[in-house]
């Protein structure tokens, strides 16, 4: 079911104060750089593009005045606030972005920053406006898309956070209808995938949510269920763990082959779990040994 997305007295603009989670983020991968050598490399570059992006996102709070209203009925509200005057505030900030990650990134990606830069601006334009729409193809994340969607998903990532910020206010009015977007494993703000699994202190126990890949959204999902395909049957889920990474495991699914990380906040306080996601690189290995394919593949490939 589709949520129902704004409330009709939402007014739709940016809050006085963001709280910004890149600060943050990049702390984390400080710490965790140090705790694990092997993840030193991909973590140095998350560093560096998460700077880009908050610088962004600053840039964008100065100029991004009137965000508009979302119509009545919009199944996913942010889609619709995408117009011409903000892909005019964008596009010149793309080649930036690519010679940014031409400097910082694996040679691989360095290599498809540089063809992109090369493209006609018309291109860049496509790229980005398939992926804010959702219509990049594909099911499921695999390496062959990844140096196609990393480009469009992180440049996008800061305008849509801010965005979202935006739409879901301070929090003393219920922007969307959460009890119908639990449950939903598409963003119920952009409609784009979940990145990571979180459990958070709730009660005498926990509650699940899913993290947004491109708007950072999170919102309330089932404990015992596939993110992929919906699968409640305890037998068919498979949960992997390991002794280095308690308070991360896999969740995978045995219908549809797909797995997906949760990152757990009770065991483990300090986890920022995008960053989390991205330093517990062994567990993909794992997962992929074992035959499964990860439905959302992070900034680092993997």
């Amino acid at each position: 079911m589709a949520p129902r997305n704004v409330s009709e007295r939402s007014l739709i603009a940016l809050p006085d104060v963001l709280v910004s989670p890149w600060e943050q983020r990049i702390r984390r991968a400080e710490e965790l750089t140090a705790q694990y050598p092997y993840a030193a490399e991909p973590l140095r570059f998350y560093q560096e593009l998460v700077r880009f992006q908050e610088g962004m996102q600053e840039s964008l709070r100065a100029t991004l005045t009137d965000l508009g209203r979302p119509q009545n009925g919009d199944v996913f509200p942010l889609r619709a606030l995408l117009r011409e005057e903000h892909r005019d505030l964008l596009l010149p900030r793309f080649p930036e972005f690519l010679d940014h990650v031409r400097r910082t990134g694996s040679p691989a990606l360095a290599d498809a920053a540089a063809a992109l830069r090369s493209v006609p601006e018309d291109r860049w334009e496509a790229l980005l406006e398939a992926y804010w729409f959702q219509d990049t193809g594909g099911e499921s994340a695999d390496s062959e898309v990844m140096a196609i969607d990393f480009f469009p998903k992180a440049f996008l990532q800061p305008y849509a956070s801010l965005l979202a910020g935006g739409l879901r206010g301070d929090g003393e009015e219920a922007e969307i209808d959460w009890k119908v977007a639990e449950g939903i494993a598409a963003c119920p703000m952009c409609g784009a995938r979940a990145q990571v699994s979180v459990l958070r202190p709730e009660g005498h126990g926990s509650s699940r949510s899913l993290v947004c890949s491109l708007c950072a959204t999170e919102w309330r999902f089932k404990r015992v269920r596939c993110v992929a395909c919906g699968e409640e049957e305890f037998e068919r889920l498979v949960f992997l763990t390991t002794e280095e990474f308690r308070h991360v495991r896999i969740n995978a699914c045995d219908t549809c082959h797909t797995y997906f990380k949760e990152v757990d906040l009770v065991k483990e306080l300090a986890a920022v779990p995008v960053v989390d996601e991205i330093a517990t690189m062994p567990l993909d290995v794992v997962a992929v040994e074992r035959g499964y394919r990860k439905l959302e593949l992070n900034l680092i490939g993997m």
